[in-house]
């Protein structure tokens, strides 16, 4: 890896790093804590090609490292990771006209999407996860990620990446199959490491409409609307996605009073363009945090 490059941003108001730690439920997608201070290690970079770069806020300015690449990537590549350029202004003046979500722009005042580092790296998370809960994707992912994939180093500190295209298909099916993947998602794997030099030119589907960019993903083998949907919002970044076939997210607006479970897609979706057009991905993540947070909650009492 290349040497230590040390830069700095300033990032918007509205940005909740360093209270980030207790909002991040994707803890196990390649990102560290620092064991003291507040500085983050997170894998970026290309899928052949990973670097580690860290995050350390401080007041008005936030620190920034990388070790594996120069200072204006890097400092691109946290405004990625937190969605800095986001106007979050925008999705809060619609917060607090909608019930279900009234009140968490002040709960969760600057969570902003996280985001992965590549179109590649999302879909094996996606992959993985399909019809898992997150427990026993994040064992699955341990168990492999580990054994296919060298952590990276910073600072003494190992961070962990996602396996390379080449290493997944070097592995091949027998091996992926030991982890607990099925067939169908060992192939579906398989298939996203073969297509990975094509995804990698794939930056246009932010641009696109969104249906279209769905569609571009769901011609990939085992990739269907809810995963297409999960990688445009944390592999590509837009804003405008409501995963309605999420069980989460169906699981909270039941909760708060918007649907039934039982309810057609098509009337989650119609919710959210009503209330939040242009800002789904947010609504998305919003209600998951919402959720998540009440059930700790629930739980610690």
């Amino acid at each position: 890896m290349g040497g230590h490059t040390r830069t700095s941003i300033t990032p918007p108001r509205l940005a909740s790093l360093p209270n980030e730690r207790a909002q991040l439920e994707y803890s196990s997608r390649s990102l560290v804590f620092a064991a003291d201070g507040e500085r983050l290690l997170r894998a970026w970079g290309t899928e052949e090609r990973p670097w580690v770069l860290g995050v350390e806020p401080g007041r008005g300015r936030w620190g920034v490292h990388a070790w594996g690449a120069e200072a204006r990537e890097a400092r691109a590549a946290v405004r990625e990771l937190f969605s800095l350029n986001d106007p979050l202004e925008e999705f809060y003046r619609r917060t607090r006209q909608e019930p279900a979500l009234r009140g968490t722009e002040r709960r969760f005042r600057g969570l902003r999407l996280p985001r992965d580092a590549n179109l590649y790296e999302s879909l094996l998370h996606a992959v993985i996860g399909q019809q898992l809960s997150v427990a026993a994707a994040n064992a699955i992912k341990r168990r492999l990620f580990g054994e296919l994939s060298e952590p990276l180093l910073a600072d003494g500190v190992e961070v962990p990446c996602v396996p390379s295209p080449s290493r997944l298909l070097d592995a091949g099916h027998d091996r992926l199959r030991a982890s607990g993947l099925s067939h169908a998602k060992v192939r579906s794997l398989l298939g996203v490491a073969t297509e990975a030099p094509r995804l990698a030119r794939q930056r246009v589907l932010g641009a696109v409409a969104r249906e279209e960019a769905t569609a571009s993903l769901e011609e990939l083998p085992g990739v269907g609307r809810w995963t297409a949907e999960n990688v445009l919002l944390r592999g590509v970044g837009r804003r405008d996605i409501f995963v309605a076939g999420d069980l989460g997210v169906r699981v909270a607006l039941a909760r708060y009073g918007v649907l039934e479970r039982s309810a057609p897609e098509a009337r989650a979706r119609a919710w959210a363009e009503a209330h939040y057009p242009g800002w789904g991905s947010y609504a998305t993540l919003y209600l998951w945090r919402k959720l998540v947070s009440e059930r700790d909650a629930t739980a610690g009492g």
